[in-house]
């Protein structure tokens, strides 16, 4: 494990320097043992061979070679291959053993992307299992050293400071942000113009300071998040400072997206000593020399990937970047002198910058990975000897799609084509749409789709032109550029908007899929019906993304359940099925970036085998009324629904459970007596064990035990309204815990003058009844309910029944407040009854009688 500042030579002296190595050497005499090297970046592998070679006084392809996607240069003298991470991959599940390398080193490990995390767990296990004398070399700048050193069985830790010079830094938040209050993680939000009039302005002060020194006049590196920002960035500086003048500096772009070519203008020195000034994403922050640069501005911005498991899909989300990935930034200004920095945000939102970013394979889709640990013979999570484990749940959702695509088997092993798609290159969705080609024209067809898949989209993106998203007319453009010869060709690339840098690359990766299948190209004469044919090869990739518009709108449900968007603006806007290949992961609906229509009759055509009939039946509410339909569906994608004339009894019934789980009891002929009776349990179930607790909920929940066996005959909710189930409701008690229920609490009270009075029971404030005073003369105290716990309480009503006193004590009331009661009464209601000795007197009428 090596630990090294930036600029202490990693990327170059290190490779160079093993070159020598003597356990490099084989005890046979025969050619010495080769070095891989992984770098995370097409650009900087091929420019550190370039830069190492040029130090052998040698060309690419001899001691120093590269392999990076599409383009590969190394010979038979080649001891050092820099390669990128998917390739070390495929090397390894092409020849586990690594047979011919004695070294490989992970170059700039810090950035944990997904295929460096597996790259490395291969090589250990190769080490561990097969090859003891393999050695291994994780190089990085800022890392957790001792946390990799363990995960490699306790390897030495070895660290070098660095040669970068000082970089002052100046911090500049934008005024918008500082007006509103924003936090330094919101600036996510800021608009991509406001971005670019932060930037302006900050490269006024190393592009328009007249008192800048010669060495301060130096090249300048700008860290935005996207190629979108970066192309405003581009044309708004060339605009200000006019870039058409040879005084002026060159306005550079430098990302992923761009041609091997276009990468490599930015990073070589402008001709004529022009200044520089290169837009970049995050490819720039490692691995990359680029001489003469002295100033950094940085957005504090980067774009992630973000996985959302449910839905199957990911979103770019622009996020604040790192501290550690914040000092990458300032060093590449301190590389060949002092620097300057300038940082996009308040120095006090600093601090509230993470240390690092969480590793890759902590939000990625992990589809390719899984197919690849499967064909590797990693199947199980469990004990797969993850450097950072995945969430369990990804996993999960990328096997299930891997068994989906026929990749692996029902016993979640490979299948035949699983272990066919594991050499193709692509992903496992593609490769699955690839393998299930039979005829010439669909393996012609499919490989032309899947490379533009695969790649980026060949069309540009440009303001005040509609939105594009049909696969099919891309297929056209490219069927079209690959038939014009070569002078025909420009013209091509203007009628349909075309990269060129892609649609090359596109084409490259073409012909590998044609070879792979065995399939010569076949020209756009030959291909007959290629319009019904790419849907349905579609398919094969994306079953999941079959999607169905919404009534009359350009929104979409896809067979996975999401929901997703055409623009507004669309050409395919109004097609009542789409095949979605590209959105992203937003939680309410995704944006349609690639799909493909087809037709109707297409779709129940291909899907008839997996189309699903399923008999429906719920209560409509305004009906009142229990409705059953009849669905065609396949997966969350209704293809037709009717109304089911007669529902069966049986079915009927079996609805009746899910409805009083929604519904409740309401339903039911619920009558006052009912209400009673659970109150009574409900109540008295708090003072015995013997008598059980039966909420509401709970009825509810068990109607498929104590109702819808008695209620068979029944076929409407009219008939259930009618029905009486008192005595239904009753049986959840047995026969003893009725007669405890009856004695204990029961259902009424009779006064001394024969009176009954239903009793409420409340359960909170307890058994209560409601009675007028005089019924109760010569009840000498209050009766006590629940095995003797709780007197009986009384609301005496006056004469008007209105209360005049509640009391849980008679004995008590008849010898104290009855004669304050009786004396306010008497001045009330004088031709009523309200003697002096209560107990004595005869209970009923409260009226005096007639003489």
């Amino acid at each position: 494990m090596l630990q090294a500042e930036p600029g202490a030579g990693k990327s170059t002296a290190v490779p160079l320097y093993l070159l020598d190595a003597s356990w490099l050497a084989t005890d046979t005499g025969a050619k010495a043992k080769t070095i891989i090297m992984l770098e995370p970046r097409r650009v900087a592998a091929k420019s550190i061979a370039h830069y190492l070679a040029n130090q052998l006084g040698e060309k690419v392809g001899e001691r120093i070679g590269y392999h990076v996607k599409n383009d590969r240069k190394v010979s038979s003298n080649t001891q050092l291959e820099i390669v990128t991470e998917g390739i070390l991959i495929r090397r390894l599940q092409h020849d586990p053993e690594l047979s011919d390398v004695g070294l490989v080193i992970f170059d700039e490990f810090h950035e944990r992307s997904l295929q460096a995390d597996v790259s490395l767990m291969l090589a250990l296990e190769v080490q561990q299992t097969l090859r003891d004398d393999l050695k291994l070399l994780v190089m990085s700048a800022t890392i957790d050293t001792h946390f990799i050193a363990d995960y490699l069985d306790g390897a030495a830790i070895i660290e070098c400071p660095g040669r970068s010079f000082p970089v002052s830094v100046d911090y500049q938040e934008s005024r918008s942000s500082h007006r509103s209050g924003k936090s330094f993680g919101s600036t996510v939000n800021n608009t991509s113009k406001q971005l670019c009039d932060q930037v302006m302005t900050a490269l006024q002060t190393p592009l328009g300071e007249k008192t800048l020194t010669e060495k301060q006049q130096g090249d300048v590196l700008v860290f935005l998040p996207g190629q979108a920002d970066i192309t405003r960035c581009v044309n708004e500086a060339s605009k200000r400072w006019n870039s058409s003048s040879p005084s002026s500096p060159l306005f550079l772009p430098l990302f992923g997206g761009l041609s091997l070519a276009q990468q490599e203008q930015a990073i070589q020195p402008a001709p004529n000593g022009r200044r520089r000034v290169i837009f970049t994403t995050n490819i720039a922050e490692t691995s990359l020399t680029i001489n003469g640069v002295v100033w950094v501005i940085d957005s504090g911005l980067e774009k992630r990937l973000q996985y959302d498991p449910s839905s199957g899909m990911s979103r770019l989300a622009t996020v604040a970047i790192s501290k550690a990935s914040a000092e990458q930034r300032k060093g590449r200004a301190g590389r060949v002198q002092e620097g300057h920095c300038i940082r996009l945000w308040a120095k006090t939102k600093q601090a509230t910058l993470i240390d690092y970013q969480p590793e890759e394979i902590l939000s990625s889709e992990l589809a390719s990975t899984v197919l690849e640990l499967y064909a590797w013979g990693q199947t199980d999570y469990h004990t797969t000897p993850w450097l950072t484990a995945p969430p369990l749940g990804h996993y999960q959702t990328a096997v299930s799609l891997l068994v989906a695509l026929g990749l692996l088997n029902d016993t979640h092993h490979l299948s035949r084509i699983g272990k066919d798609a594991v050499h193709l290159g692509v992903h496992p969705r593609l490769a699955a749409m690839l393998l299930r080609c039979v005829t010439p024209t669909e393996k012609s067809i499919a490989s032309d789709v899947a490379a533009l898949l695969n790649e980026q989209d060949i069309i540009a993106r440009q303001e005040n032109i509609g939105s594009n998203v049909d696969i099919s007319q891309r297929f056209m453009a490219l069927q079209d550029y690959q038939a014009a010869n070569k002078n025909d060709r420009p013209a091509i690339l203007k009628r349909y908007g075309l990269k060129r840098n892609i649609v090359e690359q596109v084409m490259v990766l073409s012909r590998g899929l044609h070879n792979g299948l065995r399939q010569p190209a076949l020209s756009m004469s030959q291909l007959s019906d290629w319009q019904s044919h790419i849907p349905a090869l579609l398919l094969h990739a994306y079953p999941d993304r079959l999607a169905k518009r919404r009534s009359k709108s350009n929104r979409y449900i896809m067979a996975n359940g999401k929901g997703v968007a055409l623009p507004d603006d669309d050409a395919l806007c109004g097609s009542e099925w789409l095949i979605v290949s590209d959105c992203d992961g937003q939680k309410r609906e995704g944006r349609i970036y690639a799909a493909c229509a087809i037709e109707n009759s297409q779709v129940l055509t291909l899907l008839n085998e997996k189309l699903i009939e399923t008999k429906i039946y719920a209560l409509d509410n305004k009906k009142q009324k229990i409705v059953g339909r009849k669905r065609i569906h396949y997966e969350a994608i209704t293809l037709s629904e009717t109304v089911l004339a007669d529902i069966p009894q049986e079915a009927f019934i079996e609805c009746l459970s899910d409805v009083f789980k929604t519904e409740g009891l309401s339903l039911l002929n619920w009558t006052a007596r009912c209400e009673q009776w659970l109150s009574r349990v409900q109540w008295l179930a708090d003072y015995t064990n013997d008598i059980p607790n039966l909420s509401r909920e709970h009825l509810q929940n068990t109607a498929t035990s104590w109702l819808l066996p008695y209620i068979s005959h029944i076929s409407s909710l009219a008939q259930l309204k009618t029905t009486n189930i008192f005595d239904l409701l009753t049986a959840n008690l047995s026969w003893q815990q009725q007669q405890e229920l009856d004695a204990e609490a029961p259902t009424s009270y009779t006064s001394p003058s024969g009176k009954t009075v239903d009793i409420i029971y409340d359960k909170n404030q307890g058994p209560m009844v409601s009675i007028v005073l005089q019924e109760m003369f010569g009840q000498l105290s209050s009766p006590v309910l629940a095995y003797n716990q709780v007197p009986l309480r009384f609301e005496l009503l006056s004469p008007a029944r209105r209360p005049i006193q509640t009391t849980s004590d008679l004995a008590n009331f008849w010898v104290s407040s009855y004669f304050n009661v009786a004396k306010d009464m008497r001045a009330k209601y004088p031709r009523h009854r309200w003697p002096d000795e209560p107990l004595l007197a005869i209970p009923g009428h409260s009226r005096k009688p007639r003489k």
